[in-house]
């Protein structure tokens, strides 16, 4: 897990080493990475949460996945009528300085038939997503889930650098080695299995005693 997260650092690191902007620039990226990092803690959480109910009550993962997503169209339901009222400044992304302007959104939709396509692909792709995550989960652990998911970054870095939506730096193939590594290295895939091969690795043999001796009566 440490060299995931060493590898994650690394790749965060060739955003402050690569910027050649202004000061204010240098803050967005700081505040852009910190909110990142609430995220994931908060992403965090949930796993765990999920982990514990699947396996405590032994929920199918796709009612799971289900109740999660009618749940959250609910919740954000709601919050879209105070978000369309609540100024935002400079924070804003549409043309009325609001936190979110779910009407101009549906004209957007009713506009164009690439976007509209374009949400249908994503709510597909999130489904699966959120299917395979979720039974990972229950199989295995949320743990690995997240160890996995992080994986998630070294493909949206490849398909940005084919579109050609960013720039390459030197830093970022290096941090997705060492993420790569991490990665095998928790699922025990390829390396260590190479070395065990090789006779450099052993695995260790625990020797388990009983708590309680057996008592002749």
């Amino acid at each position: 897990i440490v060299t995931v997260l060493a590898g994650l650092v690394v790749v965060g690191l060739s955003d402050f080493l690569s910027s050649s902007e202004d000061t204010s620039d240098i803050n967005g990226i700081i505040t852009g990475d910190l909110l990142i990092v609430m995220a994931q803690i908060i992403s965090a959480t949930q796993m765990v949460v999920e982990e514990r109910l699947l396996t405590k009550y032994n929920v199918p993962p796709l009612l799971a996945v289900g109740w999660e997503g009618v749940f959250g169209f609910l919740t954000l339901t709601v919050f879209l009528v105070p978000m369309y009222f609540i100024p935002a400044g400079k924070f804003s992304g549409n043309q009325r300085g609001v936190l979110e302007d779910a009407v101009d959104a549906f004209i957007q939709l009713a506009n164009s038939g690439v976007l509209v396509a374009a949400i249908v692909l994503n709510i597909v792709s999130i489904a699966f997503f959120n299917f395979a995550g979720v039974s990972m989960t229950k199989e295995i652990s949320a743990t690995t889930r997240m160890v996995l998911d992080s994986v998630r970054t070294l493909v949206i870095w490849l398909v940005s650098l084919a579109l050609r939506w960013q720039e390459f730096q030197y830093l970022q193939p290096i941090g997705f080695a060492v993420l790569v590594v991490g990665m095998m290295l928790y699922n025990d895939v390829v390396i260590v299995p190479f070395l065990r091969r090789r006779g450099i690795v052993r695995d260790q043999q625990m020797n388990i005693e009983p708590v309680l001796e057996p008592t002749d009566e």
